[in-house]
């Protein structure tokens, strides 16, 4: 104690020493501050103590400002945290106590009261930052430091604070304004990480006082995105979620229960709301401001302790007086939800249904957990209809402020302002949010309801209020329709889309409460899509004419659920006449009137309404999912209606029309009664009716009843049909009488035909006919002989079930007219059409429906006609005799009469196509190119009538093509040409107009594509030659918009172009930029429309048809391509224009290439042939090459930036250049081979006499044979020529260069060029060989020949080859210090000669001929020895190559040399397999194979290999231009593998080995980059998994990069395992026996530098690891199971090892993080190849292995292989769908990664399904092939299937939406179930073994079933369709003893019903009954 005070009389002392102030100066600072803190205060560990003493002295007293001892706490605090950094700490006081002191103290600080401050001092503690800096560093620095819990109020005081600063506008991005926010979040942060339970003794007063603030700040920074609001988001996070735990933990809840209501819960509720309507995803995620928000309602207001007093409310509201009750506290909520509703805050109105859901959650998560925890000893829990009694009781005090609400807003609606209006739309909200609720949790269910049924009382009061809020609310919207207040307009609509909602909810709740007049409804329906569409210009009226869409769908689906769709559909008919009856005069007002609207806007919207596509598909589905007995009623129903419309039309008061000649009558007006009720019928009224008829379904057993209905309903309409059809004079008016039931005076009848409605009666009559007629044919199709004559008779088409003799009766055969149903003697449709195309007025508004239907008759006219016409064909055939003498000319007469009447009902349809090719419809204007059609008759109109009638003859073109002239199947042809290509670019911006729908809007574009992709045109000759034809006016017309020379004439573009003048240009650079050159109009529209014509003929099936057609589209793309050269030569386009006038020449290239292929893909003609060898000559194929050449050496002056974008189209040019010579060889050679051919069989097999006879086509064929030899001839001197020098970019100022220069001064865009035009030529030839000795290989005098005629190219051929060894050695080989010199290296001299910009080579070629060796080692005996051994050849010691070279080309360096290098070497693989190919036996190749050299293996291996090192290095993916090197490489290999393969050929081991591990290291490395998506190759070809349509597995937006990427991954390693395939698939045993030793090595993990570290790991939790070279042994090992016979001895003794081996792989990686994926695209490489994939691939070969007979494998295996499901999908139903992984950055130093702390993962769902798929796979395959280890193991595979089913159980929606646990869909659970179901199947096949343990695995489906699994939800109805036929397998095995054993094992329940039901449906269903 004796230092203590001598401590405190030393201060003492300090004290009174200080001297006052200078005046003026105020308070001086302390100068022994300074000094006592610096260094010469002391020494050693006494400084520091003395520096301690000294803050806490002056922290104590009085004299420094609160600021000035803020500012040395903090320096203190700041100093001494470097220092102890450090490991200086050496206190004289305990450092420890000094930071509680100031802990203390600041805390002290913070908590001052805001008014007890001193007015001198305006400081504010609690606002300055560095206080909570001190206070977070002392809690860090001391966890133990007492917290005050006064520290709320100054939190409070923050949050305020920031609300100022939001609210006052400060600066967001300041980032010193918000420090303030950052510090307080760290302390606070760093406090409840410390101590979750620091303020969990605090008040409620005192936390309710905080957390208002906060709630408050939180509704201004909750939305926004600002940085300074993010701080403050996170901070009211921070706190919000800490008043959560307190309210969570609070020992007596019920204490601070009225607190929370009173204080807390209004702004809570509005803070919710405003969360809840954002609907973003940010708010969504676990740990955000509205999760917490929640948690903070359902433990303040739904916490345990209270949930029982809530389901105890109702009895306590029926005692006044129990007012000391346990739980009487509750009703105080509700109380408060009184007076939130009497306070009018709209806001908090619409958090009422969030709160219900709050708590229906809450109740459930508690009886949940009551239930598991649940004793003997305790009181068992209530039932489940018990549980939704109570929260039906609760629901109902919810919905009570509610529903007073709604009445009091019923009352009156006269003075609504925008405020009132938004009140109710928030009340409405909140009502639809509660039955939300009511309906995901099925808190009402009527079977469970009191006897009273009070609980539907009280759902049918609610929704007659809404009824009645609903019809006030119309009749203000109708009185408010024309007000100028946009604010009402805008709330109306979104006030009606929640009532319809709220309909829509009950509807699925409970339908009845609406009772059983859905009239009303209907109405209500109506007159909301008439006011919506009088008022369509504001935005929210979309909205609800969705909603309104999607009710009246509702309404159709709800009423098909339960068997009364027709009730539905025909109340709905009846409610559309009464709609339009109470608009007509003196009609009775009803709720929904629409008589002040006019009567366009009621006709249109229910046009609109019936046009939906989502009533129509409920219409249609309703109908065809209705029973088949229901199917004939449903037409009786139908007509007892359309007789009630019918008698409706009677009533329109058409005598009081007055009809005045020449003037317009009343009826011609759309107002009148008369038009309203003739467009309801044929627009509205017709459109159901057809719909419900079109959807009806026929079967055999309802076939007869449904025709007899069809009868009656004919009968209906024939009274009025009659009179229409017959031939008669006043027909009309009789007609008109029929509908009207009035007479016409013959005065009236002279005008009456002109009045616009009859229209719509001849719609309505005719398309009721149309069904009619279709759906009697479909019938008397089904029905029994006898029954369908009768029918077809009736009908008048006997012809459709004629047979056998009834044939030969031309009676039978000839149609009836098409209204022979009506009437005997009818009129011809045609005299129909006619007279109504004539009578009527085109201008009205229902002509259009009417012609169109007027062309469904004619096409079902032209129906009967054709097969007509095809049976006269038939029976007239020459021979056949099937008609007597007297009757055949009576045929042919009728035969004459059909084609007549056929034609000219084409002619009919034809002739609105010729409107279209004259731009005008008509009457119906020009016609609209942007026009669109969405499929409803009911919305088709003048704009829209072109699109539908031109789509109806698109679709049946075989229906009328062969009946139209010749002129109108040239206009037909032109118009498609046009509308899919010329005018795709004015439609093209509409596309997506309306991108919220899920259907396609039809267009004329869409409907001609599609009939250009329809093979019915390449079927059939004459639309071939139309197409062609129109084809080649529309290339010719896009051609000549390019002609810009005025001396140049269209008519030229006919006649070969002459390339040889502008060839000579080339040479003489005699092309300058001239503006009179330049063009600009319409530039971009001509290059679209030119372009897609080529890219179309780049892909069509075929032109070479047609000789003619041929010549001239080449014609023309030739010419294209002179303009485009001379534009891009002469700088005619912008450098943009530029690069599409490239992209088109490309298009030109690629359409030519399509050409040539197809017209030598069979073998031409002679005529053919001939015309293409004098169209396409020698300038021809000089221009291909120069073209090219010029392009590619001159873009740099073409084009001013150098982008990726023009550098791919650059080497699509030459690709495509390249392609063609390939093509031109190949067709030229193969047309030599096979003449060749002709002639040694004519010569082997023909008599002297056959060959005199055959003696002049010969002499025919040998002129083209030597044409086409020649033609070869040309293509191979032309190449070379162009390689008689090396293109170099100097000019003539450099004569003679070094060799050493030679590299820096190649011009490698030309050369290029060059050797991409040769590798064509040389796989062009080939590809001929191949193709004929595959064929051909039956005689030696036929090899001979063929080889022979190789031959005459061998100079060509080896000279190319020694140009590539030249190339090859300028670019890679070093000429000072080689290790390996070769032939080239030695005779090579110093400088080579530049002249005109090449260099002179002959030299090099000349010297390569004289130092051959005489005595060629490598063609000794006819085989080429590449052995490596002579001259020790070690790939790994190469020194003399360029390495740096070619990694720079690997990384995308000089994008021309690397495509230049793929050339070169895919110009040596074509040597190479030439020669391999060509190597026959020995007599031949002496004689013949001499010019012929060694290809350059050295260099060309050592680089392959190199790079092949360079691909398995690389840490990401390379770049798109190494790809195309890399391409190249591996062809080459490709090569040498095929020509190993051949006998006698010595490689060796090393060689081997070293090439076979560089592939594998290369596939590894490709599968680590593809991550997830890596699989085998059958996976890739095809899996019944990928017929699943599945969203995106990774939940992030799939790039074209993303895409690209994967697609070049997958390219590369396809090409990698192709390469490998050579190598592997060799016949030599040690060959094969290194590889298998390779990927051995590679299985087990043996490191490639370390024999002794091992590359698989178990890992951590997250599961284990393997590396890249155990995938590419997995994926090689499948590769060679593929290929190599399991019969070989090396590959048997290998097989348990290689099985162990990847049972090893699946052990070490099995975890559930196998079936997750990365959420977000990772941005670091990965490190290891995907443990999921890398399983998957795993579980593919071992059952590869299992199901080949010739593998043996251990039994041990088997046991494994049926235990693989359990180890993988154990635990599968638990998995959650995110998981948040946390990852150690130590694992990731090494690649220099910084990652984050924890990164999302998702499930992969195609992964689960794949592996699910190959689990099942393997079992069954396991149990086919190994019966008998099996049989040992049924409890293990009983294990298996147990876990498999159990992943099929349905999933537990509240675990799904709220726990986050994952599902599959119903798509992709069917899809697992159909994998299942294969194993019961399977076990049926094994009867004998698992036969008497089948009833075993019944028994684990019928309790799956019975919802006895897991989680006790069963199986769904569409799983169980799915497995029903294994399930039935499995009773089909089992014994009668078994079955009944399992029926008493399952005693009394639901297992026994279940099991009871599938036997009975097996005997059904299944059972083999002993017929057939």
């Amino acid at each position: 104690m004796e230092p203590a005070a001598a401590t405190k009389g030393a201060a003492r002392k300090r004290r009174r020493s200080r001297s006052p102030p200078p005046a003026g100066e105020g308070t001086s600072e302390p100068k022994l501050v300074k000094p006592r803190f610096g260094p010469g205060a002391g020494a050693g560990g006494t400084s520091c103590g003395w520096e301690n003493l000294d803050l806490v002295l002056s922290l104590q007293g009085k004299e420094l400002s609160l600021e000035r001892k803020i500012e040395l706490a903090f320096n203190f605090l700041t100093t001494e945290s470097n220092r102890s950094s450090h490991g200086h700490r050496a206190d004289t006081i305990q450092f420890l106590r000094v930071v509680s002191f100031i802990g203390n103290w600041v805390q002290s600080m913070l908590i001052l009261p805001e008014n007890s401050k001193n007015t001198s001092e305006p400081f504010d503690p609690v606002l300055d930052y560095r206080c909570w800096a001190i206070l977070r560093v002392c809690i860090e620095k001391k966890p133990s430091i007492s917290i005050s819990l006064n520290l709320l109020k100054s939190l409070g005081r923050i949050a305020r604070n920031g609300l100022s600063r939001v609210e006052t506008g400060a600066s967001y991005d300041d980032k010193e304004s918000f420090e303030l926010f950052e510090q307080v979040l760290d302390c606070m942060s760093m406090l409840f990480s410390v101590n979750t339970r620091t303020f969990f003794n605090a008040g409620v007063d005192l936390w309710a006082s905080c957390a208002i603030e906060v709630i408050h700040l939180a509704q201004k920074v909750s939305l926004n995105e600002r940085n300074g609001c993010t701080i403050l988001r996170n901070l009211g996070n921070c706190l919000l979620e800490q008043f959560s735990s307190f309210l969570r933990f609070y020992a007596n809840p019920k204490n601070i229960f009225r607190t929370f209501v009173d204080r807390i819960l209004d702004p809570l509720l509005d803070l919710l709301v405003l969360l809840s309507q954002a609907n973003s995803l940010k708010h969504k995620k676990d740990g955000t401001m509205l999760k917490i928000v929640e948690e903070i309602l359902s433990n303040g207001l739904f916490h345990p302790q209270h949930l029982s007093g809530y389901f105890g409310l109702k009895n306590l509201n029926k005692s006044s007086s129990a007012k000391d009750v346990k739980g009487s506290y509750h009703r105080h909520l509700f109380e408060r939800f009184k007076g939130i509703k009497a306070e009018n805050k709209a806001v908090m109105l619409a958090g009422f249904g969030y709160l219900l859901q709050l708590f229906v959650s809450r109740s459930g998560n508690q009886r949940g957990s009551l239930a598991s925890s649940e004793t003997s000893l305790q009181k068992g829990s209530e039932e489940p209809h018990h549980h939704r009694e109570s929260l039906f009781e609760v629901f109902m005090q919810f919905m009570e402020p509610l529903v007073s609400e709604c009445k009091s807003y019923s009352e009156d609606f006269s003075s609504l302002g925008v405020t009132k209006l938004i009140e109710v739309h928030c009340m409405l909200k909140s009502i639809n949010e509660v039955l939300t609720t009511v309906i995901e949790e099925k808190i009402y269910v009527p079977t469970e309801d009191t006897s009273e049924g009070s609980n539907f009382k009280f759902l049918q009061d609610i929704y007659r209020v809404l009824i009645l809020i609903a019809e006030k609310i119309y009749e203000f919207w109708v009185s408010a329709a024309h007000l100028d207040d946009t604010s009402i307009k805008k709330m109306l609509p979104l006030i009606f889309a929640e009532i319809v909602d709220a309909i829509g909810h009950f509807l699925e709740i409970e339908y009845k409460v609406m009772g059983r007049d859905l009239v009303k409804l209907w109405l209500m329906v109506f007159a909301l899509s008439a006011i919506n569409a009088s008022s369509k210009d504001i935005k929210p009226c979309f909205l609800l004419a969705s909603k309104i869409s999607g009710l009246s769908a509702q309404v159709i689906c709800t009423f098909s659920e339960l068997r009364q769709v027709s009730f539905s559909i025909f109340t709905l008919c009846g409610a559309m006449r009464m709609f339009r009856a109470a608009v007509g005069a003196g009609a009775v007002a009803s709720s929904f009137s629409a008589s002040s609207l006019s009567s366009d806007k009621c006709l249109e919207s229910l046009a609109t309404l019936l046009s939906s596509h989502a009533l129509r598909d409920a219409i249609r589905t309703s109908i065809n999912s209705m029973p088949e007995g229901q199917s004939s009623r449903c037409i009786e129903e139908l007509t007892l209606d359309l007789i009630d419309t019918l008698k409706w039309m009677e009533t329109c008061g058409i005598l009081d029309a007055n009809l005045k000649a020449h003037k317009e009558s009343s009826l011609v007006s759309r107002d009148s009664v008369f038009g309203q009720k003739a467009e309801l019928l044929g627009r509205h009224l017709s459109e159901i009716y057809t719909n419900v008829l079109e959807s009806i379904t026929v079967t055999t057993s309802n076939s007869t009843l449904v025709a007899k209905s069809v009868e009656r309903l004919v009968d209906a309409i024939r009274p009025n049909l009659y009179h229409l059809v017959r031939n008669e004079s006043n027909s009309s008016s009789e007609f008109v009488y029929s509908v009207t039931g009035k007479h016409i005076s013959n005065k009236q009848r002279a005008n009456w035909q002109k009045i616009p409605s009859l229209s719509w009666l001849y719609v309505f009559f005719f398309r009721i006919y149309m069904s009619c007629k279709s759906l009697y044919q479909q019938c008397s199709g089904l029905m029994l002989p006898d029954l369908a004559i009768e029918a077809t008779k009736l009908m008048g088409n006997s012809i459709i079930v004629c047979c056998g003799k009834e044939w030969t009766n031309s009676a039978n055969i000839l149609t009836e007219g098409y209204f022979a149903w009506i009437a005997q003697n009818s009129t011809s449709l045609l005299d129909v059409i006619e007279s109504l195309t004539q009578s009527l007025p085109r201008s009205c508004a229902g002509f259009p429906l009417l012609v169109f239907t007027l062309h469904v008759m004619a096409l079902q006219r032209l129906n009967d006609l054709n097969r007509q016409i095809n049976a006269f064909d038939f029976l007239l055939e020459d021979g056949t005799n099937q008609f007597d003498k007297e009757n055949t000319g009576d045929a042919e007469l009728l035969q004459k009469a059909s084609c007549l009447e056929a034609s000219r009902l084409a002619s009919f349809m034809m002739s609105y196509v010729r409107l279209l090719s004259s731009g005008e419809i008509g009457s119906f204007q020009c016609y609209e190119i942007t026009a669109s059609w969405d499929l409803s008759l009911c919305s088709l109109d003048k704009f829209s009538f072109p699109v539908a009638t031109w789509r109806l003859l698109c679709e049946n073109i075989d229906m009328w093509s062969s009946h139209a002239a010749k002129k109108d199947l040239k206009n037909f042809f032109s118009n498609m040409i046009k509308f899919s290509f010329v005018q795709k670019w004015s439609c093209k911006d509409i596309d997506d107009s309306d991108s919220q729908s899920s259907y396609q809007e039809t267009t004329l574009h869409n409907v001609s594509a599609e009939l250009l992709c329809d093979t019915i045109i390449y079927d059939r000759k004459v639309l071939l030659k139309n197409l062609e034809s129109s084809f080649c006016r529309a290339l010719k017309k896009s051609v000549s918009s390019f002609v810009t020379d005025a001396n140049e004439d269209n008519a030229l573009l006919d006649s070969p172009p002459d390339l040889m003048d502008i060839l000579t240009k080339l040479e003489n650079e005699e092309f300058v930029a001239t503006d009179s050159d330049v063009t600009h109009t319409n530039g971009t529209d001509k290059l679209w429309i030119c372009e897609n014509l080529l890219n179309f003929l780049s892909t069509v099936p075929g032109f070479h048809a047609n000789s003619k057609s041929f010549s001239q589209l080449i014609n023309y793309i030739l010419h294209l391509e002179r303009l485009l050269l001379l534009a891009m030569l002469s700088h005619s386009y912008e450098s943009s224009n530029s690069l599409k006038l490239l992209r088109l020449f490309v298009c030109c290239r690629r359409a030519m290439k399509n050409m040539f292929f197809n017209f030598g893909k069979e073998f031409p003609e002679l005529k053919q042939y001939s015309a293409f060898s004098k169209l396409f000559g020698d300038s021809c194929l000089i221009w291909l090459l120069r073209s090219v050449q010029e392009l590619v050496s001159l873009s740099h002056k073409i084009f001013e930036k150098h982008t990726d974008q023009l550098k791919n189209t650059i080497f699509s040019l030459v690709d495509k250049t390249s392609e063609i010579f390939s093509t031109l060889t190949n067709m030229n050679s193969v047309f030599c081979l096979l003449g060749l051919k002709k002639q040694i069989i004519s010569s082997m097999n023909s008599s002297p006499r056959e060959s005199s006879t055959l003696k002049h086509d010969g002499q025919t064929f040998d002129i083209l044979e030597n044409s086409a030899l020649e033609y070869t001839k040309i293509m191979a001197e032309l190449f070379e020529k162009s390689i008689d020098g090396i293109p170099v970019t100097v000019k003539d100022s450099q004569c003679v260069i070094k060799l050493e220069n030679c590299y820096n001064t190649v011009c490698w865009d030309r050369l290029l060029c060059t050797m991409s035009c040769i590798g064509g030529f040389l796989w062009g030839l080939i590809s001929a060989l191949e193709g004929t000795f595959k064929d051909y290989l039956s005689s030696p005098e036929e090899r001979k020949v063929m080889f022979q005629y190789t031959s005459r190219f061998s100079r060509y051929i080896a000279k190319f080859e020694t140009f590539v060894d030249i190339c090859l050695h300028v670019l890679f080989m070093e000429t000072k210090d080689c290790e390996l010199v070769d032939l080239i290296s030695v005779h090579l001299p110093q400088e080579l000669d530049c002249e005109n910009n090449f260099l002179n080579i002959a030299a090099i070629m000349d010297e390569w001929s004289m130092h051959q060796p005489k005595d060629n080692k490598f063609h000794s005996k006819g085989v080429l020895n590449i052995s490596t051994e002579n001259c020790g050849f070690d790939l790994p010691k190469i020194h003399f190559m360029k390495r740096t070279l070619l990694e720079n080309l690997l990384n995308g360096e000089r994008p021309s040399m690397t495509f230049t290098l793929r050339e070169l070497y895919n110009a040596s693989a074509a040597i190479v397999k030439l020669k391999g190919t060509l190597s026959f036996s020995s007599d031949v190749c002496r004689q013949t194979c001499s010019p012929f050299q060694q290809f350059s293996l050295v260099p060309m291996v050592g680089t392959a290999y190199f790079a092949l090192q360079k691909i398995a290095d690389m840490s990401n993916l390379p770049d798109m231009f190494s790809l195309v090197c890399i391409d190249g490489i591996l062809r080459y290999l490709e090569a040498v593998g095929s020509f190993l393969t051949l006998p006698e050929i010595n490689m060796s081991k090393e060689l081997y080995t070293q090439v076979v591990s560089a592939h594998l290291r290369a596939i590894g490395k490709c599968i680590l980059l593809q991550g997830k998506n890596a699989t085998l190759p059958t996976h890739e070809i095809g899996s019944s998994t990928k017929t699943l349509y599945l969203q995106n597995i990774s939940g992030y937006a799939v790039t074209e990069d993303i895409i690209n990427r994967q697609n070049r991954l997958n390219s590369l390693k396809s090409r990698l395992r192709l390469s490998l395939r050579k190598y592997v698939n060799v016949a030599s045993n040690m060959h094969l026996n290194t590889t298998l030793q390779v990927i051995e090595r590679a299985l087990v993990g043996v490191n490639h530098f370390s024999h002794s570290i091992y590359e698989i790991n178990t890992g951590n939790s997250d599961g284990g690891a393997v590396s890249s070279d155990v995938a590419a042994g997995i994926d090689s090992l499948y590769m060679v199971l593929e290929i190599v016979p399991g019969n070989k001895r090396v590959v048997k003794r290998t097989v348990p090892g290689l099985v162990g081996a990847l049972f090893n792989i699946v052990l070490h990686l099995q975890s559930p993080f196998i079936f997750y994926t990365e959420k977000m695209p990772p941005c670091y490489p990965y490190l290891h190849p995907d443990a999921g994939a890398i399983v998957l691939m795993c579980i593919e070969v071992i059952t590869a292995f299992v199901g080949r007979h010739s593998f043996q494998i251990d039994a041990c295996h088997v046991s494994q292989c049926l235990h693989v499901p359990v180890t993988l999908f154990k635990g599968f139903k638990y998995l959650l769908s995110c998981w948040n992984i946390s990852h150690s950055s130590a694992e990731h130093c090494s690649q220099g990664v910084e990652l984050a702390a924890s990164n999302e993962y998702i499930l992969d769902r195609q992964f689960s399904v794949d592996m699910y798929a190959s689990c099942c796979k393997l079992l069954c395959t396991t149990i086919r092939h190994q019966q008998r280890e099996v049989a040992r193991c049924v409890a293990v595979l009983e294990d298996s299937v147990n876990i498999l089913l159990t992943c099929l159980e349905s999933a537990n929606p509240k675990m799904v939406s709220r726990a986050g646990y994952f599902s599959w869909n119903m798509e992709e659970a069917m899809k697992c179930a159909s994998f299942f179901r294969r194993i019961y199947e399977e076990m049926r096949q094994q009867r004998e073994i698992l036969g008497k343990h089948s009833m075993y695995f019944l028994a684990g489906y019928i309790s799956m079933y019975s919802g006895q699994g897991p989680f006790q939800t069963g199986i769904t109805r569409e799983i169980d369709e799915a497995l029903r036929p294994g399930v039935y397998s499995l009773i089909d095995i089992c014994e009668e003893s078994d079955l009944q054993l399992l029926h008493t094992y399952l005693g009394e329940g639901p297992c026994r019903t279940t099991f009871s039901n599938l036997v009975n449906d097996y005997k059904l269903q299944f059972q083999y009954q002993g017929k057939i």
